[in-house]
């Protein structure tokens, strides 16, 4: 039997401005890589995984805070996931799952077209 492409599921793809985002890429990261934490340039865990969404840094909302609109993800990748150590991919998603049950936040918040 021939293959049909509507066999296929869709790509379904994640929110990057979801912990359940962020999540689902440190599962495919290295457990032991490190990153920088200290790293205010884009090379911070909030960084790379902003450029693996082909989101520039200046347009992340790292270290704007949460003035700008996507500074309130930014500052909880930072405080719930980031910050603590060891600095691993590993020990990041186990913080990022158990972020998860606490806190979500999605593009429509980040964005302010669903403020709840």
């Amino acid at each position: 039997m021939l293959y049909d492409p509507k066999w296929a599921k869709p790509e379904v793809k994640a929110d990057p401005f979801s912990l359940s985002g962020l999540v689902a890429w440190l599962e495919q990261q290295p457990k032991r890589r490190r990153y920088n934490y200290w790293n205010c340039e884009g090379k911070c865990l909030y960084g790379l995984y902003m450029a693996s969404h082909g989101i520039a840094w200046s347009e992340s909302g790292g270290n704007k805070g949460d003035a700008h609109p996507r500074g309130r993800f930014c500052s909880i990748v930072y405080d719930r996931v980031a910050s603590s150590t060891p600095y691993t991919f590993g020990a990041a998603l186990k913080r990022a799952r158990a972020a998860l049950g606490t806190v979500e936040v999605s593009a429509q918040t980040i964005e302010g077209t669903n403020q709840s």
